[in-house]
């Protein structure tokens, strides 16, 4: 296990930190700038598409796993975030954000994933043309992916909905 984390680029590494770091800091009640909403959406496309068009032989069937995925946790994760209370003030830019153990769970599995995937290709280099294998890769990057797409989009039509005090 130690192997699989230290043979890892430097890139990856800060990234695997900023991650935990923002994981750790969900878990307690927070006031976030409005843009901030943005930081995790945009991490989770941009790893989306450097497997869809850089990493992997990507077929339509893996790409309709990501786009489905996507939705799918997209819409469920935007009917939980309109039951979350939060607090807005759009004269100051901010949200108040109620501390929450799923954007580091979500995080823990993402990197475990990844690892495990990770793992597999290291042992079976033809999996990277497997067609089911990347499927499954980018169905795992697409339910982050959409996770943070519909919370982040849910509270931002709420933040500008607000009427500014």
């Amino acid at each position: 296990m130690l192997d699989a984390l230290t043979h890892r680029p430097l890139m990856a590494i800060i990234l695997v930190a900023f991650l935990l770091w923002i994981g750790v800091r969900a878990v307690r009640p927070r006031t976030i700038r409005y843009r901030q909403l943005y930081i995790l959406p945009s991490v989770f496309l941009a790893i989306s598409a450097n497997q869809m068009f850089l990493t992997y032989a990507v077929e339509i069937w893996g790409f309709l796993a990501w786009v489905a995925t996507t939705i799918l946790a997209c819409g469920v994760s935007w009917r939980m975030s309109e039951k979350t209370s939060i607090h807005i003030d759009r004269s100051a830019g901010t949200i108040e954000l109620p501390g929450t153990w799923v954007t580091l769970s979500l995080i823990l599995l993402f990197i475990g994933a990844r690892l495990y995937f990770g793992r597999q290709l290291y042992v079976s280099p033809d999996l990277r043309v497997d067609p089911d294998f990347i499927a499954q890769i980018l169905a795992m990057t697409g339910l982050v992916s959409g996770y943070y797409l519909g919370r982040s989009g849910s509270f931002l039509i709420r933040y500008f909905r607000a009427t500014p005090r």
